[in-house]
């Protein structure tokens, strides 16, 4: 989408909610014009042909066209263009899509002809990542073809995905769909059209891309046909194992092709299946260009202590730096709907101050040394961990049915809501985010359905996630990734019911590298502010207006909440002590009491009201404990290898999910 021509007169001024800023282009589908959001963001509109013998607006029951419209916004952006709303102009359907900025491979090849080497590979890889995700969410192109490849900043992008299947559904008669060169054998029979039928377009289009036309030629239709039925394809000089994988894509036999998965696979050079977000994610970053390595470019830094203890970062970019680990304690039922005050009182919950008698069980993960040590009594249970590696960074959550934890792809940051309904899925390796914004997946555990919520423009980013105890939303501190210090630009709610997100900007001068958190009530955000005595606490509403500050209370913790369950205390590391933990009065500000810890510790947060967690590291291997007021221990939760939190090991990142027990 490179030129841009003036609205025509009979061309609407806005499309839905989206300006229209000029013309794109149009085409037998439609017409594709260049829009704006009400925030100024630009995208693609595309604006289709009215359903045949269909004059009305739409109504309860939609158009058949638009139902399968409405199917593409389940397609992941993993190097396709991202649906993000589907309507009705009147009686004539459109799609707003992300806007990709770049020529398409049609006019690449045909100006600077073919593709070669790297550039070559990419454009395979990336084109097959978008195909593999389109399969995935049950989408079949029907028009994979050069001039529905863009080539943007950050590799190929695959668009104009199942449109013509819409078009078809809608249509009162029946025809070919698609465009004859690149169309596969039975798309020409009336047979079924199936992923396989993409698979066809996919090997035409790279034959295209390698050496300037199409392999079964682009003169008369009849000719064209004829060979793509009956006759072998010319592949020119395509070599290797690229013309290998063309050569089967292009089998007549729909059967003989392989998976649009089954391909990806081969041309990443994997030797064994992985998960689908796996795949994708190293699709993605092949064909952008990135260096497939254990690096988070722009995450924020870790953090240490006035007396040199590391403070583990809740994102798991700062565990990667830090070499320490992250425990997220998600609380249980505290009321969301607390009126916002200057001294806001905390929300009042049952208080749970026992630690459960009931012997605990031991827990092995995959590839790991750690021992888990989980009672039926805990308040928090691990649901999800990341394994991160020099090689490979590996994620899982626990399974809503049987408990076990399953992959769900590499560099990936997940947290499982409180009532285990959702997955949030944050990426921390920002390039293999595509397009324009950050963005975060929820995941719908019972069915796997997935939704992805853009948040924030790049280069700021998201990291730092926290559910509300309710799992109706998403916390995200937003930083900028282009300032070396990382300074912390405000914060991102993330709400479920509506997969929208909502970014607040605040005054956070000072404020540094520490993330947002939920204050008690969840109508308030607090973070962590330099004061006279060393740190204190600055409260703000979702609207990012300061409405309290709590000074010289000493360092919180960047791992977890600060904030004990039901909300009336918190803890810090003391001010003004060494191998000190300090628990703080929420409605006044006032010590309540000081706990002993060993020196060579962590603060991680709460295990209940009266007990805190800690990570002790004064043996090996570590064990993550909880401690009373007196600092005893009272219970082991974990015990880590040394060398699984920053050696040979890698890193065990837990993250726990509070049940409210």
């Amino acid at each position: 989408m490179t030129d841009l021509a003036p609205l025509r007169a009979d061309d609407p001024s806005h499309v839905g909610a989206y300006e229209l800023l000029g013309r794109v282009g149009e085409g037998g589908q439609g017409s594709v014009f260049l829009g704006a959001s009400p925030s100024g963001e630009r995208v693609a509109v595309k604006l289709l042909r009215q359903s045949p013998g269909t004059d009305r607006p739409t109504g309860p029951v939609p158009d058949p066209l638009l139902r399968e419209i409405e199917i593409l916004r389940r397609v992941a952006p993993f190097c396709t263009a991202q649906v993000v709303e589907t309507g009705m102009l009147g009686a004539q359907p459109y799609i707003v899509s992300e806007y990709v900025q770049g020529p398409t491979l049609q006019q690449v090849v045909d100006t600077e002809g073919p593709l070669r080497d790297a550039r070559l590979r990419r454009l395979a890889v990336g084109t097959m990542t978008a195909l593999s995700a389109i399969h995935r969410a049950g989408v079949v192109h029907r028009d994979f073809k050069p001039s529905n490849v863009l080539l943007g900043r950050d590799g190929p992008r695959v668009i104009d995905f199942g449109i013509a299947r819409a078009l078809d559904a809608a249509a009162t008669g029946s025809g070919v769909v698609g465009t004859p060169p690149y169309m596969a054998p039975e798309q020409f029979e009336s047979a079924p059209v199936g992923p396989s039928a993409d698979l066809f377009a996919w090997g035409s289009t790279m034959v295209f891309a390698a050496t300037g036309k199409p392999p079964f030629g682009r003169d008369s239709l009849p000719a064209v046909v004829n060979r793509i039925l009956h006759r072998d394809p010319d592949l020119g000089d395509l070599d290797g194992d690229l013309r290998d994988l063309v050569e089967e894509c292009l089998s007549k036999d729909p059967g003989r092709r392989p998976t649009a998965k089954d391909a990806l696979l081969l041309l990443l050079g994997a030797r064994e299946r992985r998960p689908d977000g796996d795949l994708l994610t190293a699709g993605t970053a092949v064909a952008s260009g990135a260096p497939e390595a254990a690096v988070v470019p722009g995450a924020p830094p870790a953090r240490r202590g006035r007396r040199g203890t590391l403070l583990a970062g809740v994102a798991v970019a700062v565990a990667l730096l830090s070499g320490g680990v992250v425990y997220t304690m998600i609380r249980g039922s505290v009321p969301d709907d607390a009126e916002v005050s200057a001294s806001p009182s905390p929300a009042v919950i049952r208080e749970v101050t026992a630690v459960p008698a009931a012997p605990a069980r031991e827990i092995r993960l995959p590839e790991l040394k750690t021992r888990l040590h989980e009672s039926p009594g805990d308040p928090i249970h691990i649901t999800s961990y990341m394994h991160l590696r020099k090689d490979v960074s590996d994620s899982f959550a626990r399974e809503a049915k049987d408990e076990k934890f399953q992959s769900i792809g590499p560099y990936q940051e997940p947290l499982v809501s409180p009532d285990g309904a959702w997955t949030a899925v944050l990426p921390w390796i920002k390039a293999s985010t595509p397009g324009p914004r950050d963005s975060i997946r929820l995941i719908k555990r019972a069915t796997g359905q997935e939704f992805l919520v853009h948040t924030v423009s790049k280069p700021t980013a998201n990291y730092n996630p926290y559910w509300s105890s309710d799992g109706r939303r998403v916390l995200l501190t937003t930083y900028d990734r282009a300032l070396g210090t990382r300074q912390v630009l405000g914060f991102v709610v993330v709400d479920v019911a509506t997969a929208r997100a909502t970014v607040v900007s605040v005054d956070t001068k000072g404020i540094g590298d520490f993330p947002f958190m939920w204050a008690p009530g969840e109508s308030t955000v607090a973070v962590r502010f330099p004061s006279g005595s060393g740190a204190g606490l600055r409260l703000f509403d979702l609207r990012g207006k300061t409405v309290r500050t709590i000074p010289s209370v000493g360092e919180p913790s960047s791992s977890e909440n600060t904030f004990s369950p039901a909300g009336k205390q918190f803890v810090t590391l003391c001010p003004d002590r060494i191998a000190t933990a300090c628990l703080w009065d929420t409605a006044t500000g006032r010590r309540r009491a000081t706990i002993p810890v060993p020196v060579a510790s962590t603060l991680i947060g709460w295990y209940n009201d009266a007990h805190v967690i800690l990570l002790d590291r004064t043996r090996d291997p570590r064990r993550v404990v909880a401690v009373n007021t007196e600092g005893k221990v009272v219970r082991v939760l974990a015990e880590i290898p040394a060398d699984e939190l920053g050696g040979g090991g890698g890193r065990f990142v837990p993250r726990y999910t509070r049940t409210g027990h």
